[in-house]
């Protein structure tokens, strides 16, 4: 009796062991699934789900999730080639209006220089050239937004003396702060700082930032470098009023706007732009509201 007892306990004990081993290999194929599900949501990620237990149930289910995968990959292809239509498009747009538009402004600026207008004509030539600048300035953001978007290749990374490059800027930008009657305030150190980057880029970068502060700045307006540790920080900072009710969150967003500068003309883009130039060099554009004034902040990495 005693020998039928062990014979019948040791094929139950075989049955409970292999079952919890199926349910271990089910639960970890299971987790495989669910990483390969949560990866699948990468644009670039496109990869069939496998099952490699023999199980219909299991097996039906991965070759649904595979057909929903197929489907999702046919959607992220046609979501890249309309997202490039798009942008060639407003590429292209941009590029032909910037002609046009430049030749306008070329001849309001002769008509200007003739002297024969009154008053009150001079008022409306005044308008129309304000109205074509804008127009140019958007036609010029649109046509750098889809330079930068569509440009993968790496920048040549190097030493470039910020110091130097920020009053540079300063000074070529020198007749329009005055023309603006602002007053700069500089709070940038003497010595050299180098920090590791594109020139080309920080220029294009610190230009709108600059352009930026001076669009919204009343009165004065101030750049400020300082160095921590091993980080480079550049921030240009102007009083906001306390109206301004802005999403520093938010403010790198593609044409994000503040409600109360709603007024201003403009696309909404020159702080995007910033974020991507800060991105391709390796660098961080933040934004912060302190002391009544809207800080952007630049960090960069400083030379080795």
């Amino acid at each position: 009796m005693g020998c039928m007892m062990e014979v019948v306990i040791l094929p139950v004990s075989l049955l409970a062991a292999g079952l919890l081993g199926y349910l271990l290999l089910l639960k970890k194929q299971m987790r495989n699934m669910t990483d390969e599900l949560k990866r699948s949501r990468q644009m670039s990620y496109n990869k069939q789900l496998k099952v490699q237990l023999f199980d219909r149930d299991l097996n039906e289910l991965a070759r649904e999730m595979n057909c929903n995968l197929d489907f999702q990959a046919e959607c992220k292809k046609k979501a890249r080639r309309q997202e490039e239509a798009v942008k060639c498009a407003v590429s292209d747009i941009a590029h032909d209006l910037r002609t046009p538009l430049t030749v306008v402004k070329g001849n309001l600026q002769l008509i200007d220089r003739e002297g024969t207008l009154g008053e009150k004509e001079r008022g409306y030539l005044q308008i129309c050239k304000n109205k074509t600048d804008e127009l140019k300035g958007m036609a010029d953001a649109f046509f750098e937004l889809s330079l930068l978007e569509s440009d993968t290749a790496e920048p040549e990374m190097g030493e470039v003396e910020i110091t130097k490059l920020l009053f540079q800027m300063v000074l070529e930008q020198e007749g329009l702060i005055w023309e603006r009657k602002l007053t700069p305030r500089l709070e940038i150190p003497e010595q050299t700082i180098l920090v590791r980057g594109n020139r080309r880029l920080l220029e294009r970068m610190f230009y709108n930032l600059f352009h930026n502060t001076l669009k919204y700045a009343e009165n004065t307006f101030a750049i400020r470098l300082e160095r921590t540790g091993q980080v480079c920080k550049v921030v240009f900072s102007n009083p906001i009023a306390a109206s301004d009710t802005i999403d520093t969150a938010h403010i790198f967003d593609r044409a994000y706007k503040a409600d109360a500068a709603r007024h201003r003309q403009g696309t909404g883009l020159g702080l995007y732009i910033v974020k991507l130039l800060a991105q391709k060099q390796g660098a961080e554009a933040e934004a912060a509201v302190c002391a009544g004034e809207l800080c952007i902040t630049i960090k960069l990495p400083l030379f080795p």
